[in-house]
Formats: structure tokens, C-alpha cells, sequence
């Protein structure tokens, strides 16, 4: 078997956007003294499932009135793009998709989230052209922790997915990589670092305490 292309996650991933996000949820609950349920949460990540936990709902549930929604969203949403707008690339992405160039491997990108967001997200952190292909929640029927999305990258990428080596940080992306049959790295973040990733066959701390080559050798390839 041979490794043909790296398949990235991208939330969390590449950058991390899952802190600022949780973190503008927990200030505004916190403006009515509510704390935002970290383990509820955390189900979320790398997924776009309806009905494991709806923030809005919830905290409507616990104040016992209705938001302005519309007002909250735009407050919220401003607090969160500002947070992301100081990430840059999680440790060792860049070293990897320099490696991954150097050997003539595909790169492509499989996220739950709309393409405009990963695009504009890539593009601020100065790494969209470095990606063949995009695959976005807007492009298939079912979000992680189905396949659909990895199985829509390598087709993009035009191999088999066992010949690519996809790098997640969530449950959910974990679950899509694995039944898409694809060799997986679990590399979480802080939000993640908790959750039950014992599915991957790799999990490191950081992409920059694992060489490329190794990984590649350890996939098979």
C-alpha cells in the first residue's frame, strides 16, 4: 500500500476555531449567570448533528424566557470572529503540507463547516492555495461522523481512501475517517484533548512532534 495525499480537518485542525467559538458561547452565557455545559458541548465538535444540544434552546431553558436570538447571534459571532482572527496554524500544519509537497502528495480539506467559512479561514492564515481540494458540509448529504466527506475528498483527490492518511482532532471526524477506511492521527486541541479518540491509530499531542516520513511509514507507506 502507498500513501498518496494528506486529508485535513480543518476546525480545530488546522486552526483552531472550536475555542474562540466555545469561549464567545461562555461569555454570553455568563451575562445571565449561566454556565455554558462543557460536556454538552463538546458532542458538537466536529459535527453539524441536530438535536445532541442547541445553545440557544438550552440557555432559553434555564432563564426561563426568550432571547433575542438575532441580537445574540451578531454579538456572539463578532466576539468569536475576533478571537479567530489571532489563531494562526496549530504547531507543525505548515512543516506537513511543506513535506507533503516535497513527496508529490494530494492535500485536501474535509470539514463539516460551509466552504465560504474554511475558505475565508484558510485564506486569513495564508494556506488556502496549498490545498488541491476542498470538501465542505455543503457538499454531501451526511456530516461526520459519517464518511461521506472523506469519501468525497479522495474522490476529489482521485484515489482510494486507504491511500490517505486523514488528520483529525474530534470524536465525530475520528468516527468519519475510520469508517471512510482511512488511516487516522488524532492530534486534539484543548477543547478535544478530553474527548474519546481511542478509535485513531495515532494520537499525538502535536504535528510537530511527529515527522511526516514516520507517520507515512507507520500508515504503510
Amino acid at each position: 500500500m502507498s500513501i498518496k495525499a494528506l486529508i485535513f480537518d480543518f476546525d480545530g485542525t488546522i486552526v483552531d476555531t472550536e475555542t474562540p467559538e466555545f469561549e464567545s458561547w461562555r461569555l454570553e452565557y455568563a451575562v445571565f449567570g449561566v454556565e455554558m455545559p462543557m460536556d454538552l458541548w463538546v458532542q458538537l465538535i466536529g459535527s453539524n448533528t441536530k438535536g445532541v444540544f442547541e445553545p440557544y434552546s438550552w440557555l432559553e431553558g434555564k432563564i426561563g424566557q426568550a432571547l433575542d436570538r438575532d441580537s445574540l447571534r451578531a454579538r456572539r459571532r463578532a466576539a468569536m470572529m475576533d478571537l479567530i482572527a489571532a489563531e494562526r496554524p496549530r504547531p507543525g500544519v505548515e512543516d506537513w503540507l511543506d513535506g507533503a509537497r516535497v513527496r508529490g502528495l494530494g492535500l485536501a480539506i474535509a470539514s463539516t463547516s460551509q466552504r465560504p467559512w474554511v475558505e475565508q479561514h484558510l485564506t486569513n492564515v495564508g494556506l488556502f492555495d496549498r490545498f488541491d481540494h476542498l470538501a465542505t458540509g455543503d457538499q454531501v448529504e451526511h456530516a461526520k461522523p459519517a464518511p461521506d466527506l472523506y469519501l468525497l475528498a479522495a474522490r476529489k483527490l482521485g484515489i482510494a481512501p486507504h491511500e490517505a492518511i486523514a488528520i483529525e482532532d474530534s470524536h465525530n471526524g475520528v468516527a468519519a475517517a475510520k469508517a471512510a477506511g482511512m488511516f487516522t492521527i488524532a492530534v486534539p486541541n484543548s477543547m478535544t484533548a478530553g474527548l474519546d479518540l481511542s478509535a485513531a491509530d495515532l494520537r499525538t499531542d502535536s504535528l510537530a512532534g511527529l515527522e511526516l516520513g514516520e507517520a507515512i511509514r507507520l500508515a504503510g507507506g
